[in-house]
């Protein structure tokens, strides 16, 4: 680059390590990647702090964990490699090297991965997060597409969404001592969570947490050793749990769920296929399923 220019031009290859970087969780990994040493690495991270102002990278946490500097970053380096890759493509380059970044809530892992190809595989990045971490990574560029409860209205992409079922889950051989507080399984703060509590407190009835983890499986497990009572989309209770339908539990409320993609996104293959799987996620009983016309593209 000439020296004239280097102040108000950012070299690609700075933005693209970045995001690699961010991508991949550490220097190192970026490195065999882009086949660039260490040195290297660290030599292009240290010109973009400079480029922006601030460290990107959080020191304190290791890693690849980012600033509030580095996250605003992100979402724009994220936007200049796509509209780079896509000026490349109108001559014919190909950009498919880059993953698709996927995210979706904990509850579908298991039923997405049995859609998944071995192609799909070494082309997916994927992240499990709570609906609000969805949601902002969509917005700020770091997710291409998710599977999202609740979503907002500001979400653009296509937009099939569906109505989850919540019913209340217990082992078989759970017992409620008369008089005491429901012992609850969840979450605190997570959407997935709320219909549980929404019902609860709109009865007037006491309940305690019993038992919050981030893992879905440690909830699922202290659910089925008698622990509590957990809340659960009708379609995902199975053995050893089982649909909870004492006299002094109110009916839970539904939840929407639907399929965002991130503005700007191109609409390709990849993509396509991506969406409709995660279409695949979506109860077969047609009275949940409400999607929309903005949907049929894909």
């Amino acid at each position: 680059m000439h020296r004239r220019y280097e102040h108000v031009n950012i070299p690609i290859e700075i933005i693209r390590t970045f995001v690699c970087v961010v991508e991949n969780g550490s220097f190192s990994k970026a490195g065999n990647i882009l086949g660039l040493s260490q040195p290297a690495i660290t030599a292009q991270m240290k010109r973009l702090q400079m480029i922006v102002g601030a460290a990107v990278f959080d020191r304190a946490r290791g890693g690849a964990a980012l600033t509030e500097r580095g996250t605003l970053a992100l979402s724009h380096a994220r936007r200049i490699l796509e509209g780079n890759d896509r000026i490349l493509s109108l001559g014919g380059a190909n950009g498919d090297w880059q993953p698709i970044r996927v995210g979706l809530s904990p509850l579908y892992a298991e039923e997405f991965f049995k859609g998944l190809d071995s192609d799909d595989r070494e082309q997916l990045t994927i992240v499990c997060l709570r609906p609000a971490d969805l949601e902002k990574g969509l917005a700020d560029g770091y997710l291409d597409v998710a599977c999202v409860f609740n979503p907002s209205e500001n979400l653009t992409g296509p937009v099939p969404d569906w109505k989850e079922r919540f019913v209340w889950a217990r082992s078989r051989d759970f017992v409620l001592r008369p008089g005491a507080p429901l012992p609850l399984v969840c979450l605190p703060g997570n959407l997935e969570d709320q219909p549980v509590i929404r019902a609860l407190e709109s009865n007037g009835l006491a309940y305690r947490i019993a038992f919050t983890a981030y893992d879905v499986k440690a909830r699922f497990a202290a659910v089925a050793s008698g622990f509590g009572l957990i809340g659960l989309p009708d379609r995902y209770v199975a053995e050893p749990l089982i649909a909870a339908n004492e006299y002094y539990l109110p009916p839970l409320p539904s939840l929407r769920a639907g399929i965002r993609v991130r503005a700007g996104v191109p609409t390709i293959a990849r993509i396509e296929k991506i969406v409709r799987l995660l279409m695949s996620l979506a109860p077969e009983d047609p009275e949940q399923r409400t999607i929309s016309r903005s949907a049929q593209a894909y």
